[in-house]
């Protein structure tokens, strides 16, 4: 079973703790300083909004960590994040974070396409 991009064994399905997936997110990553932009657009390409992602969340340190760990080609500065991630990273923010994600984890969980740019 892959989460946010990291293997779990299969017999663990996919039951796997948010404990365990927040803890493989956090090895080898230091987010701190860093800024989590999120850019939202259309399937066509028309830039929604971007959004500014709070320092010292969950949803913060797993953006930084997909942006550093993914084989996704950069395009002006930003990758682009997939549903999956997307979707698996906001659940996990929206049980950890509590209100601090609340608005920008709902938005994640719509149809939209988001590119995440890290600096």
């Amino acid at each position: 079973m892959f989460i946010c991009g990291y293997h779990f064994p299969a017999s663990e399905g996919n039951n796997v703790s948010f404990d365990k997936v927040i803890e493989k997110v956090n090895e080898g990553i230091d987010a701190s300083g860093k800024t989590v932009t999120l850019t939202s657009e259309t399937r066509e390409g028309v830039k929604l909004e971007e959004l500014s992602v709070p320092a010292g969340t969950f949803l913060h340190t797993a953006l930084v960590d997909y942006y550093t760990n993914t084989e996704c080609a950069p395009k002006d500065d930003f990758k682009m994040i997939y549903y999956t991630n997307k979707y698996q990273i906001s659940e996990i923010s929206k049980s950890v974070d509590g209100d601090s994600t609340k608005d920008i984890c709902k938005k994640l969980d719509d149809m939209n396409l988001y590119r995440v740019k890290v600096a």
